[in-house]
């Protein structure tokens, strides 16, 4: 009998790694990559440490009292506030 001939996987694995490789040095000889840069810095600010109201998160922008009053716990970043809260606090929920 004949044994079964193919790829190995560390072939296809390597194979793999070169083409990410190449796609990057394509990226940054072709003038692309500071488009990509900029594409994800604008997307995280929105996700900066100033900013309450992260979806996801269940904390909004609130008044000390009314988040008291519904269970959460309040924080205006040591009088320093938020960002997004324009004067009030956030509340976590």
């Amino acid at each position: 009998m004949k044994k079964a001939q193919g790829m190995s996987l560390k072939v296809v694995i390597v194979a793999a790694i070169a083409l990410i490789v190449l796609v990057v040095l394509v990226l940054i000889f072709s003038g692309r990559m500071g488009k990509v840069t900029k594409g994800t810095s604008e997307t995280s600010k929105q996700y900066d440490a100033n900013k309450c109201a992260i979806p996801g998160t269940g904390r909004q922008c609130m008044d000390k009292s009314s988040c008291e009053s519904q269970g959460g716990s309040w924080d205006n970043r040591g009088g320093e506030g938020y960002s997004d809260c324009y004067g009030t606090g956030c509340c976590s929920m």
